[in-house]
This record gives structure tokens, sequence and C-alpha cells, in this order.
């Protein structure tokens, strides 16, 4: 075994360092210390100050004391310990340590971030990622921990990020091959909003014909609203290169939808629907083995409820999807989708507040200003509630 480093002395030494305005290698070489340290010394200093400890000599002092505890009590298998002592090595509260390790056990693939982001939303509880790595670690959780969310991502060459700027401006759409047991080859169609990474359309169909993507799509433009563009790609069921358009284009013309037709070999152009798809395979698909179309087809509908609902989202800030698609910002399109052709005048301004899970808008029409509940005026919705 090495010699023990007293990293107290390291530290006044680096104090001195500091004093005396010397870099850090010419510190070392005018203390006699390997600059090395001096570096090891920083980074324990910041790794202790992320995770919360206030002074940097007990930041010192803690982190070689967990670090004597890891490799004193480490097993063979990468477990740590019994079960007092690696809820001891972490200095986050106990309750808070379970959290993490009920949400990772319970959703392997899940990553720091998304951990972060999970206890933040649903527990106010704020936590670095470093703080649960380390609870991973000494709770023996770390073994097929996939840390891509802490690396920067390699954008393809030639490619850049965008992002429609409210929720409604542009929809992804894109099909897909599916396979289950006893089932001739099924086509999983769906559709993204750029903006918010909501599925607002997920449906398994049993060809990819104009007509049914159509369908498909008008379906989710009832539900949710009818989008200003839709991005796919150049599918034969999207799109022509011929002069005579297909019935896809011919609907979007129809119903004024903007069609943006993605370059040939660049999925990364359609990267969010792209990513969800591969998403329901993995997580939906892959894990469960639906016995009938019919259990596919609400356990695909369960799993976008959850996606859409309850799951915090990395591209958007951890925000769940429906946050930034029923939020007020959002509204802007699907209330315009709404009320579009009940001689409404958006030019005049208009107001839109969100109560609950209810949506009340002030605009000015050919009557003069009206109030509206879910895209209805309120006196048809007290007719209604009385009839």
């Amino acid at each position: 075994m090495g010699k023990q480093i007293d990293w107290e002395k390291v530290d006044e030494l680096a104090e001195k360092i500091k004093e005396q305005g010397l870099s850090l290698a010419e510190g070392a070489k005018e203390f006699g210390i390997p600059v090395r340290r001096l570096y090891e010394l920083s980074r324990r200093q910041k790794q202790a100050a992320d995770e919360g400890c206030p002074e940097p000599k007990a930041a010192v002092v803690q982190a070689e004391k967990a670090d004597a505890q890891l490799k004193a009590i480490e097993g063979a298998n990468g477990a740590i310990g019994n079960e007092a002592e690696r809820f001891e090595l972490s200095p986050l509260p106990e309750e808070v340590q379970r959290l993490i390790i009920q949400y990772r056990t319970e959703n392997p693939d899940a990553g720091f971030k998304r951990i972060e982001d999970r206890l933040k939303g649903e527990h106010l509880v704020v936590v670095s990622r470093k703080q649960i790595r380390h609870v991973l670690k000494v709770h023996g959780l770390l073994e097929r921990h996939d840390s891509s969310f802490d690396r920067p991502a390699k954008a393809a060459k030639g490619s850049r990020r965008f992002e429609a700027s409210y929720a409604g401006e542009m929809y992804q759409m894109d099909v897909t091959y599916v396979y289950l047991t006893g089932i001739p080859v099924l086509y999983l169609v769906v559709i993204v909003d750029d903006h918010s990474r909501f599925c607002v359309g997920a449906e398994l169909c049993h060809d990819q014909k104009g007509e049914t993507l159509i369908g498909v799509l008008h379906n989710c433009c009832i539900r949710h609203g009818k989008p200003r563009k839709l991005l796919t790609d150049q599918g034969s069921g999207f799109y022509s290169w011929s002069v005579r358009q297909t019935l896809f284009q011919e609907y979007l013309d129809d119903q004024k939808i903007e069609h943006i037709v993605s370059d040939p070999h660049s999925p990364q152009t359609q990267g969010k629907v792209e990513r969800l798809i591969q998403t329901i395979k993995r997580e939906c698909l892959g894990r469960v083995r639906f016995k009938s179309y019919s259990e596919a087809l609400q356990g695909i509908a369960d799993y976008i409820r959850g996606y859409n609902f309850g799951r915090p989202h990395q591209g958007i800030g951890g925000f769940r999807p429906a946050d930034r698609f029923y939020g007020v910002v959002g509204e802007r399109s699907r209330i315009e989708a709404e009320l579009g052709g009940k001689e409404i005048d958006f030019s005049k301004g208009y107001c839109i507040f969100k109560v609950q899970d209810h949506c009340v808008s002030v605009v000015s029409s050919a009557e003069g200003i009206v109030v509206l509940l879910d895209g209805k005026k309120l006196q048809e919705v007290a007719d209604e509630r009385l009839h």
C-alpha cells in the first residue's frame, strides 16, 4: 500500500502558493511537491463544492475519508458494505438516496440527468449529477450505466440543431416497421410536436398507404390541433417525385399545412421523431411480449401517456412534454387552430389563461369581445351543461 497523503498539508501549501501569486507549476517547484498533488487537490475541492461542502479543508477531509471507506469496504462484486454503511457514505439524506435507488431500479436505463430532473420535478429536491452517480456507485447500481447525458453530444457533420418556436408550429411524422409474434408486419406511425416533444399521435397500422397516413394525421389534428407545418421524409406515402401529388400532399394542401420534406439520407433532420420511435421500440415493444394486436395498441397508448405527462425530457430542460405543449406559450397555435373559421380576428390581439386543465381565451370577434372556455363560448358551454 502506498504512503498516505496528508491532504491538509497539501492544502496549506496550496494556500501559500496562492498568496505568493505563483502558478501551480512554480509553486510545486518552490515547495518541493509534485504538481499532480496540487491538481488533484483542486479537483477534490471542486467536487466537494459541487456536492455542497462549504469549507475547502473540510471538503478535502471528507473526500479523503470517503475514498478510504470505499477502498476498505468495497466487495468483489462492486457492491459496497452493508446497507447501513452504504447510506453513510453519501452526505445526502437517506430518504433522498432511497428515491434515487428506487427510480434507477425501476428504470435501469435512466441516466444521471433523468434522475436529477425527476427528483426536481416530482419531489422539489435539487441534487447534482455527481451526487447521484456517487449514490448509484456505493449501492452497486452503476455497472450498466451509460453516462451519455454527461458527455456533450457530437453533432453530425454539416448538421445543426433546430426547434420550432411554439407548440403547434411544426409536427414531425414518420413510419417504422414493427414485428409482433404471430402477427404479419405492422407499421407504427408516430407524430411529434417539434417544440415540446409531445407525441400527438402514435398508431399501429396494417399498412402505410396514403389513406392510412392521412387518417392518423387527421385524428391527431382533431385531438391536438392542426400544425402550421409538417416535416416528413420522402417516403412514397408522403411524397412523390412526379408532377402528380400524392393523396397525402393533397390533404395537406386542403388543410393549408405547409409540407417540409427532409433531404435524402439525412435522418438527423427528423431527429426528434426518430428518437421517440427508437425509445418506443426499446422501452415498450422490446420489453413487453404482446399477445395480440389490440393488446399492443393499448400498451403503446399507455406508454405514450406516461411519456407525455409523466416523464421529464432532457431535450426541453427537464420539463415534461405536456408542460410545454399545454403551457400558455404553446396555446397560441392550438387556440388559433380551434377557433379558425369562427370569425375571430387574431390581429386585434387576444389573451389566454390556463386554469387547471382548462383554457380560457379572451378574443375579438364580429360580436365584440368574446370569452371562450376550451374553444367554446361560455354561453355554449352553459347551454350544454343545462341539457
